[in-house]
């Protein structure tokens, strides 16, 4: 935000954004991605502006929301006078900072601001950020779980769901908080960071990088730096968890030693002992972390319960991440041992005619996907495709070769995936026999079913899209639950 008068260091109160009267909130989303801040500033008594290019019939579910509030909708398209003359812009986070109605606003001299970014704004706690390509999600949930294991208040929020803003408010000072940022939060949060508008997190956690969302991102350059920039935001005394097995953390962690990190602590994360006095890896079947080169926590892998070496990997983060927020080993491991796993994760959806149904709708990543593929043991169909982030597939051809039964197409992007698939016939073990594909189009109901049938019975139908769901669904939420009742229904049915 640009405004003079804005409060610096993290530090906005009720007051505060109670001064701006008149409140546009740009991009409402079937996500209900802009409802928590229209609620939160028209309970303030503002005139709140809610304004999306969708129509009310595509926004019904999030419209449904803020029904009784006074909110002013404008649907179908932005007017420039509803930015021009506004005291605050919401934008949605999905919106380009450099959208032509949000320079409008600068230009008028009206501030810019995210939902994510006011929520921050007005936290006072000690808080953790998660970000990365794939796991951030699971990891952000586990350290949350380890710390609510030791202090009861922690919250969690962010891009998982939720109204963050609603949230924070008014929270002890000394409660933990867990936001998990995606890159469209990090971009905008960038200038919030380098201003001082928001307190910067104690600890920030990069899981992993790899080519995504670059449909949205100029080049996989910006997309990386988003994640990146969350580290080099951190303040003196901050930590960064990082995966050593990623290469490009593994060099930023390697530049970031000595002076070029000066005050922060890096805390290298990997499969094998990445060596290093502060360290989190797997030996020997347990978790092991050492801090100052001395090893001061370990458990048992058996502990961690969902799924494959991804979600060991996944707890090796969440574990370094606990203890530098707050060191108190007992609340780390009782914390993962009470970790069930997140909804559509890799989560099992039912059993029908002796085949397994495993929901991994968040996976809208290639290489969530090929984790997928290896977490999941036996034969297995794939369910792939769907919205097209223009992310590489050639590597997911290959693991689906090498990994899978029978593959089911879906949506824009299922035509491209075949041709990478196919382009990697020749990953395909010799007495495994071709690969059947099927194309399903638009046609979730029969994408299952394919799939069903594709499927040998005691092997598994295996929903990991690598692709968002956009098009077909408002969200992965909705294209989980889709398959968890079409696997109910092949259940009756057989």
């Amino acid at each position: 935000m640009t405004d003079p008068d804005q409060p610096k260091g993290g530090f906005f109160t009720r007051d505060d954004l109670g001064r701006f009267r008149r409140v546009t909130v740009m991009g409402l989303g079937r996500f209900g991605g802009g409802a928590g801040a229209a609620r939160y500033f028209a309970n303030l008594g503002a005139e709140v502006t809610v304004t999306d290019r969708d129509g009310p019939e595509k926004l019904a579910p999030s419209l449904a929301r803020l029904r009784g509030l006074g909110i002013r909708f404008v649907l179908g398209g932005h007017r420039p006078e509803d930015f021009a003359n506004a005291d605050l812009v919401i934008a949605n986070q999905a919106v380009r900072p450099e959208n032509e109605f949000l320079r409008l606003a600068r230009r008028a001299g009206v501030p810019v601001a995210t939902e994510t970014g006011l929520a921050l704004g007005l936290n006072r706690s000690p808080w953790a950020a998660v970000t990365g390509t794939a796991g951030k999600s699971t990891v952000a949930a586990m350290l949350a779980a380890m710390l609510a294991a030791g202090d009861s208040r922690t919250l969690f929020g962010g891009n998982i769901g939720g109204d963050l803003i609603t949230r924070v408010e008014n929270r002890p000072g000394d409660a933990p908080l867990v936001v998990e940022l995606s890159s469209y939060q990090l971009i905008h949060l960038a200038a919030d960071f380098a201003a001082g508008r928001i307190l910067p997190p104690r600890v920030a956690v990069v899981t992993n990088i790899s080519p995504n969302h670059l449909d949205w991102h100029r080049d996989l350059e910006e997309y990386a730096r988003s994640k990146l920039d969350l580290v080099n935001f951190l303040p003196p005394g901050g930590q960064a968890v990082l995966d050593a097995d990623d290469r490009r953390l593994r060099e930023f962690a390697a530049a970031g030693t000595g002076d070029g990190f000066p005050g922060r602590r890096i805390v290298r994360c990997a499969w094998e002992d990445p060596g290093g006095d502060d360290a989190c890896f797997a030996e020997g079947g347990r978790i092991v972390l050492r801090r100052g080169g001395r090893p001061i926590l370990g458990f048992s892998q058996e502990l961690v319960r969902p799924p494959g070496r991804h979600n060991r990997m996944n707890a090796i983060l969440a574990a370094a991440a606990a203890y530098a927020m707050r060191p108190d080993a007992d609340a780390v491991v009782s914390g993962i041992a009470a970790f069930p796993g997140l909804p559509h994760r890799l989560e099992r959806a039912g059993v029908a005619g002796g085949r397994r149904f495993v929901n991994d709708s968040k996976s809208t990543t290639p290489g969530a996907a090929i984790l997928a593929l290896e977490a999941v043991e036996g034969p297995k169909a794939l369910i792939a495709g769907g919205y097209d982030k223009h992310s590489p597939f050639a590597e997911l051809g290959r693991a689906i070769q090498a990994g899978a039964s029978g593959l089911v197409l879906l949506g824009e992007a299922g035509p491209r995936l075949g041709r990478a698939v196919l382009d990697a016939a020749g990953e395909r073990p010799a007495e495994s026999g071709p690969l059947p594909v099927i194309e399903a189009g638009e046609d979730f109901a029969l994408a299952v079913r394919e799939a069903f049938r594709l499927t040998p019975p005691g092997g598994t139908v295996l929903l990991s899209p690598a692709c968002a769901s956009w098009g077909m669904f408002a969200n992965y939420e909705e294209r989980g639950e889709a398959f968890r009742r079409l696997a109910e229904e092949l259940g009756r049915s057989c």
